[in-house]
């Protein structure tokens, strides 16, 4: 009886140490705490606006109040609390006014941060939905035809770094020690493989490792 509550106990201290595991994620050497934050929301940038830091930009502009905020919104309830929420939403202006100046047009300031990260500290809402399915195999035509919308989030030296470093310890797109299981992958799916990786490049990797033809 003793026997089996010691292995009850052992059994739910694994499963806690499982789930409060799942939390975590790896990064460097280092476990971090999953980001919680709300994927579908782009508040991060609207609260890291400070309207003294650009106060002598903005002049030098001769930019108004009314150039940014919209104050025609007619909002009819008796709900103060109800009114003054809607009414920070309308007044507060959209991407537009803060693209105007700092993001890649015409119109951008020589002074203003271009990088998304500048105001930007959850990029999941800005990711394109075209992203989402098989990217990586067919982004290379999007990168031709129209360069200027990779252009507008990516560097492109972030290009270059990509397809010149795959496989280092410092890898992008698999996990660590990944050399050494991807035989399975690459049996059960070698197109997948196929969509990042020429050919001669698995043929110089195994006739480094003295493998010869071995998969």
């Amino acid at each position: 009886m003793k026997r089996l509550a010691t292995l009850a106990l052992a059994t739910i201290g694994a499963a806690a140490l499982v789930t409060s595991c799942r939390q975590y994620l790896p990064s460097g050497r280092y476990l971090q705490l999953r980001p919680q934050a709300n994927v579908n929301s782009t508040a991060d940038a609207r609260h890291k606006f400070n309207h003294r830091r650009h106060a002598r930009p903005l002049a030098a502009a001769n930019a108004t109040c009314l150039d940014c905020h919209r104050f025609n919104a007619l909002i009819e309830t008796g709900n103060e609390e109800l009114a003054r929420e809607l009414s920070a939403h309308a007044q507060y202006p959209g991407n537009g006014a803060c693209h105007f100046c700092h993001g890649p047009s015409e119109t951008r300031m020589a002074g203003a941060p271009g990088a998304c990260t500048t105001c930007h500290d959850n990029l999941t809402p800005l990711r394109p939905a075209d992203h989402d399915v098989a990217w990586s195999r067919v982004h290379a035509g999007m990168a031709r035809t129209d360069p200027a919308r990779c252009e507008s989030c990516h560097r492109q030296a972030e290009c270059i770094d990509c397809h010149q470093r795959r496989d280092t310890i410092q890898t992008r797109m698999h996990d660590r020690n990944f050399r050494f299981f991807h035989s399975i992958q690459a049996r059960a799916n070698p197109i997948q493989c196929s969509s990042c990786h020429r050919e001669d490049f698995c043929i110089r990797c195994h006739e480094r490792g003295g493998l010869g033809d071995t998969p």
